[in-house]
């Protein structure tokens, strides 16, 4: 029989090497490139790591002296002097590295040094680097302007998202959200692209930040580098004393929103693209250039490429810009979402104008699902708005939804069938018209004009005619 004590000691030997063996997985998992020298400068254990780096295997390297095998090292140095070197610059070969040589001590002497590289690729450094700066910068701004504008007015919960296509758009739009990278919305006009923008924005590490939303289609081209950029004071005749911040000076931190980028002029296009490549701004007036840090969120219902190959868009600009293109389909090809749209509109409308009485009926609700909506879910909200706040009995019927759409509730002597008199008809015609481009628009009269193919004076002509606020 096995003597008792011999099996004791065995377990021991066992258990000791499944502790050794333990601690050595430990130390190949926690530290990149580890080596240990004794105070003379040989090397008496490296792990797989500094293996993998360095392409060499323990049985080749142990028991050498450290010169031998790493170039321009310290560590001999380091066992001499007893002095530490943290996070220091390394460069071995074509190789650079930030590392740490660590005395280390036995009852008060010491027994070796322990070497390990804290950063094997100096690209993260930079990158810990940016985000600690980019980091501190929001705890300064935060401290200092407490109150730093608005901030999302939608979230992920406003957007509908019941078909197959527009789940997408939206699963796409949340995946992007956390990441720093450039989206561009694409889709017709009414279609949601803003409250993309300020969902994503909403569920990015920039939320505490500032929002700002530029429409670039209603900034007079002659203004357009003074609103993106800013002006010192004296920069032009006219301009404000003291100067002016810019957009992007107000959304540092944040994300500035481009609404109808495709409007932009070509040459504010050329000092976009420079902020996008240097992340800095240059002030109308000002010598120097502004470090900026901003995400941007692109959104046209124009295609970019037609206009490229136009010339009307830079090219460079274009692929900037495209980095995550997110298309978001139009109502008439989600007509799943109809039901749902109608629902939360309803529901937050009513809520505003204090309308709890009124409900839509199930037929009335069929045809807004049959209805194209050339305004998209825009023109919807409107409609549902103005049957709510415009006809007078409790309940909506498809009747009074086809009356809306032909461009408002009409006086009593103004129906569809009404007076036959060609000029009152004309007048009919011109009001509905009018009524249904504003609400395509959002009320946007610039954008309404060129819906109806008139210029804006006379569309404001035609908005006194006929009474139209």
């Amino acid at each position: 029989m096995p003597d008792p004590n011999e099996l004791s000691q065995m377990e021991e030997v066992q258990e000791m090497r499944a502790k050794l063996d333990l601690f050595e997985s430990a130390l190949d998992a926690s530290a990149e490139g580890l080596s240990f020298i004794s105070p003379d400068g040989i090397l008496l254990y490296v792990n797989q790591s500094f293996e993998a780096i360095h392409g060499v295997k323990a049985s080749e390297v142990i028991g050498r002296h450290v010169t031998d095998v790493i170039k321009n090292t310290r560590m001999d140095i380091v066992a001499k002097t007893q002095l530490p070197e943290e996070t220091e610059f390394l460069i071995d070969g074509s190789r650079r590295y930030v590392v740490s040589r660590i005395p280390v001590y036995r009852k008060g002497r010491m027994i070796g040094v322990l070497g390990k590289i804290d950063f094997p690729d100096l690209d993260k450094v930079k990158e810990l680097a940016n985000k600690i700066e980019r980091l501190e910068a929001q705890l300064k701004y935060y401290r200092h302007n407490p109150r730093h504008g608005p901030g999302p007015r939608y979230t992920a919960e406003d957007i509908v998202a019941v078909s197959p296509r527009s789940a997408e758009a939206k699963a796409t739009a949340m995946r992007v959200a956390p990441t720093h990278s450039t989206v561009l919305l694409l889709g017709e006009s009414g279609v949601g692209k803003e409250v993309y923008a300020h969902a994503i924005h909403s569920l990015s590490l920039r939320a505490p930040g500032p929002f700002v939303r530029v429409n670039c289609s209603a900034i007079v081209e002659s203004l357009f580098e003074s609103e993106l950029f800013g002006y010192e004071e004296g920069a032009f005749t006219g301009a404000r004393k003291g100067g002016n911040p810019g957009k992007f000076e107000m959304a540092n931190l944040g994300t500035i929103f481009l609404d109808e980028i495709a409007d932009m002029p070509l040459q504010a296009q050329a000092k976009l693209l420079r902020v996008l490549q240097e992340q800095e701004i240059e002030k109308l007036g000002a010598g120097q250039q502004i470090k900026v840090d901003v995400r941007i969120i692109a959104a046209t219902n124009q295609d970019l490429s037609k206009l490229v190959a136009e010339g009307r868009f830079r090219k460079d600009l274009f692929f900037r810009i495209n980095v995550i293109p997110i298309t978001i389909p139009p109502i008439r090809e989600r007509r799943e979402d109809i039901p749902s749209l109608a629902a939360m509109f309803w529901e937050e409308l009513a809520l505003k104008h204090g309308i709890s009485y009124k409900k839509l009926r199930d037929d009335a609700l069929d045809l807004m699902c049959n209805y194209d909506w050339p305004g998209n879910v825009r023109e919807m909200r409107n409609i549902i708005e103005r049957a709510l706040v415009v006809i007078r009995e409790g309940t909506i019927t498809p009747d009074h939804l086809r009356m809306l759409i032909l461009g408002g509730a009409p006086a009593e002597n103004d129906t569809v069938e009404g007076n036959c008199d060609l000029a009152a008809m004309v007048a009919a015609v011109e009001r509905r018209s009018i009524a249904t481009a504003l609400a395509r628009a959002n009320n946007n009269r610039a954008q309404a004009a060129k819906l109806l193919g008139i210029s804006r004076p006379l569309l404001y002509k035609k908005l006194h005619i006929y009474g139209i606020e």
